[in-house]
């Protein structure tokens, strides 16, 4: 079963609760570990790797805190995605020459590409924007009707 680490998953989450407060200034990690019911010490080791990737920036301080370093228009599930678990690869054959001496007569082989490739589009077309935005709607109590 392909499945995806805590990490990718956290790092979504972490992204998108900083994308709900852009422009609120810094964010402190604890808040964000609150909004998302995340252990603020695995989100430490997160934003190390969200930091290094160029999708986060922090000050430190008693005002210190987090932001995203680029508008939540710029910046994809992909980047967020890679920023935590490395290049996207469903199988070792697709990226490392060698792994699989049956890469050549393997119908499979094309079958993973194509999957691979198709998860790769997903994730670069969706925006940190876009699933803020699908955060805010699903936050947004139900209007209740009266007859």
């Amino acid at each position: 079963m392909l499945r995806l680490s805590t990490k990718a998953r956290y790092a979504l989450r972490a992204m998108i609760e900083l994308s709900v407060r852009q422009g609120q200034g810094l964010v402190q990690l604890r808040e964000v570990a609150e909004a998302q019911n995340l252990s603020i010490k695995y989100l430490e080791q997160l934003t190390i790797s969200l930091r290094h990737a160029g999708l986060v920036r922090a000050e430190r301080g008693p005002q210190g805190g987090y932001q995203l370093s680029k508008s939540a228009e710029q910046i994809t599930a992909l980047e967020i995605v890679q920023a935590v678990e490395g290049p996207l690869h469903l199988i070792d054959c697709l990226v490392q020459d060698g792994a699989c001496d049956r890469t050549g007569a393997c119908a499979a082989h094309g079958l993973w590409r194509k999957l691979n490739g198709v998860i790769g589009k997903l994730l670069v077309e969706t925006t940190l924007a876009s699933l803020r935005d699908e955060q805010r709607a699903l936050a947004e109590p139900l209007a209740s009707y009266q007859i």
